[in-house]
């Protein structure tokens, strides 16, 4: 006497696990993530043949070291920088300033430099690194 096995069935794999997750990380992802540039600022490029213009005045040069900020050879706390750099604008609204940034200088002190000529009304800024002499 011979005995036949049932045939197996498949087992169908159920998608809908799958989906449900794929969702959830996505809207996850969508509420973590942001959108907005949030402090963004513009970058102009220099005109063209501003490299050949002279400037009549010397340009304010504001250091940026390991130690701190440095403007006119004295020490300026951060706490002074925006009002030190508002009487800059003050005495003379066309006057560039150079943010020279030394070897080592924190980043988040460039920027908040940056920060502050913003705040202090200045358009013409330039960012420099200063080069080890050696």
């Amino acid at each position: 006497m011979r005995i036949e096995e049932a045939p197996r069935r498949r087992r169908l794999v159920s998608l809908t696990p799958l989906i449900d997750v794929v969702f959830i990380l996505l809207i996850f992802f969508m509420l973590a993530s942001t959108f907005v540039e949030w402090q963004a600022f513009g970058v102009d490029a220099p005109a063209e043949g501003a490299a050949e213009q002279e400037r009549d005045q010397e340009p304010l040069r504001l250091y940026v070291t390991v130690e701190g900020y440095r403007m006119d050879d004295e020490s300026v706390a951060e706490e002074a920088l925006r009002g030190r750099l508002e009487e800059a604008y003050a005495a003379d609204a066309e006057r560039r300033l150079l943010v020279i940034a030394a070897e080592g200088a924190p980043v988040r002190a460039v920027i908040r430099a940056l920060d502050g000529a913003a705040a202090a009304g200045l358009e013409d800024v330039a960012v420099l690194r200063e080069e080890e002499s050696g």
